[in-house]
């Protein structure tokens, strides 16, 4: 069965189409565009005009490739930001008219739940991982087992640039992991997102990026810290030009990974796992 998933996230709209099969599943086209739905939002959640149509046209895009590789069945999900837009209703309506597209805006558990079903599928020889999904606006964090743990919290790489938030403020945020850390501690932690994928691909000076030369590497907290401060003192020009930087990401990419090294110093990590599969697979799988 062909099946097609699209997330809208804070920072980026996101697409996969896959063949399920007995046998697992086989992507067959991924495409990522940076929409920035959360561009601007600092208090106030709403989203501008100029946002909403250019998410739009990029669904109108989606939309064609999913009708021309003739596919049987698909999601539309929308995350963090659309989750908290005062005008979400706006947004679907708009979106509903021009495409005829159906937008489901899921919840946090949900969220957490995909990207766990993603990474769970992806990374099947890990035991009881710890998973954490830092997106544009939000990090969850979730832990399977006999007594699950599930944690949300509004942090994300775009809403800690929008809202220039300092190390104590972020500190501030992640301060709900102090209560759960003995339970989250023990476990391998995986990570998925914009954030961790790229860290790999900046490691890998890759010219052009490549999921299987990202999924399942290990990335080291000194190797982590070394990327940030070379980010830090990079000027914002020479950013869009590291290799393995998406230039679109190049002002957002220092702030995830500051938080990245601050959620690694708070469980006590040397190192994490990068999962490229992740929302986008678990939603597939969900089609199944």
């Amino acid at each position: 069965m062909r099946c097609a998933a699209i997330d809208i996230g804070t920072n980026s709209c996101r697409l996969l189409i896959a063949d399920i099969s007995p046998e697992g599943l086989r992507s067959l086209h991924r495409e990522t565009r940076t929409t920035r739905v959360g561009e601007g939002l600092k208090n106030a959640i709403h989203i501008q005009e100029d946002v909403i149509e250019r998410n739009i046209y990029c669904l109108e895009a989606f939309k064609n490739i999913v009708e021309e590789m003739a596919v049987e069945c698909y999601r539309v999900v929308a995350t963090s930001a659309l989750r908290e837009a005062e005008n979400q209703e706006e947004f679907l309506r708009s979106a509903w008219k021009k495409t005829a597209m159906q937008i489901q805006v899921i919840s946090s558990e949900e969220e957490a739940r995909l990207s766990y079903l993603g990474v769970s599928r992806g990374l099947p020889y890990l035991e009881s991982p710890l998973v954490a999904d830092l997106g544009g606006g939000s990090l969850e964090l979730i832990l399977e087992g006999a007594e699950p743990i599930f944690l949300s919290l509004p942090l994300g790489a775009v809403r800690a640039m929008e809202q220039n938030l300092k190390i104590t403020e972020i500190n501030a945020v992640m301060s709900p992991l102090a209560f759960h850390k003995n339970d989250l501690a023990p476990h391998p932690l995986v990570m998925v997102g914009g954030t961790a994928t790229t860290l790999v691909a900046i490691k890998h000076s890759l010219l052009q990026y490549d999921p299987s030369l990202v999924h399942g590497q290990l990335l080291k907290r000194e190797e982590i810290a070394d990327i940030y401060n070379m980010l830090e003192r990079m000027p914002l020009n020479l950013r869009r030009r590291l290799p393995g930087l998406q230039p679109e990401r190049a002002d957002i990419i220092p702030w995830g990974t500051r938080i990245v090294l601050l959620l690694m110093d708070i469980l006590e990590k040397g190192e994490i796992t990068v999962s490229e599969s992740d929302l986008l697979e678990g939603v597939i799988w969900s089609l199944a």
